[in-house]
């Protein structure tokens, strides 16, 4: 009976250490547990029925993050999409917008969906038809061969980059109302991601530098865009901190998830054309 409960404390202790680690490390305690030789990164065998030979694939998974984002209109018209983003910007909001048919129209990009109420009744009584939608980061894989030492050097290691700067995008932008924080707490969080924000762009640099990256330049030179325009949203912020300024560079938070999830899905695509 003793021994049990001995063990029973030990366990329990363990997992509160774990937890810990988990909370103090934060994304960057992920992004490791998935490069690194773990159960995460599964080696996947895919044998050709021609010849005996094996071809070993990994596969980067990064641990999925919900958003929440408000859906103002889906249009299958440009026209009719435009007329409801000019809509939306007299009232002082700039929307994202999906790059192809039905145009999805989507205002904030925030991580608490109760947060959300205040702008969507807002927009309903403009008379716009909206509800609150939840949206997943993460939501596909990289796979690639095994051996591919760009891949395993340079090209995951970006991604681990991003996955930090968008989790802890997420932990910052739980409202799209700018008075949900205290100033100063508002400040330093903006200058924390501001500062990984200038990190992911030295990556995408180092990235670049590589002849290996030709493939993948223009995924890339988009990340980097989009990254750069986010930075500078994130400076409005703490200039005029007002909810236009909030809903702005959440939109530009979007337009980065947007031009991460390409990278992945095109480099796939590229890499694994069957």
């Amino acid at each position: 009976m003793r021994r049990f409960f001995i063990l029973t404390i030990a366990a329990a202790a363990a997992l509160v250490i774990s937890m810990l680690f988990g909370q103090l490390l934060g994304g960057f305690y992920i992004y490791n547990l998935v490069v690194e030789d773990n159960p995460s990164v599964l080696e996947l065998r895919e044998v050709n029925p021609q010849t005996p030979t094996v071809l070993k694939r990994k596969v980067l998974r990064l641990e999925p993050i919900d958003f929440y984002t408000i859906q103002a209109g889906i249009y299958q018209e440009a026209s009719s999409a435009q007329a409801c983003i000019e809509k939306l910007g007299s009232l002082g909001l700039r929307p994202f917008v999906t790059v192809e048919p039905p145009y999805k129209i989507w205002v904030g990009c925030f991580s608490e969906a109760a947060s959300g109420k205040d702008l969507e009744a807002q927009l309903k009584g403009q008379g716009f038809e909206v509800f609150i939608g939840k949206g997943l980061i993460n939501d596909r894989a990289l796979k690639f061969p095994g051996e591919d030492e760009f891949m395993i050097n340079y090209f995951a290691p970006l991604l681990g980059k991003f996955d930090i700067i968008l989790n802890h995008s997420m932990k910052m932008f739980q409202s799209p109302n700018v008075a949900v924080f205290k100033p100063d707490i508002w400040e330093n969080m903006i200058e924390k991601v501001q500062e990984e924000l200038n990190e992911g762009i030295s990556e995408v640099d180092k990235v670049l530098k590589r002849q290996e990256s030709f493939s993948y330049q223009i995924e890339l030179l988009q990340l980097k865009d989009k990254t750069q325009a986010y930075e500078v949203g994130l400076k409005i912020i703490n200039g005029s901190k007002s909810n236009g300024a909030v809903v702005n560079s959440q939109r530009q938070l979007l337009e980065l998830i947007a031009a991460y999830h390409n990278l992945i899905t095109k480099t796939n695509e590229k890499l694994n054309p069957n």
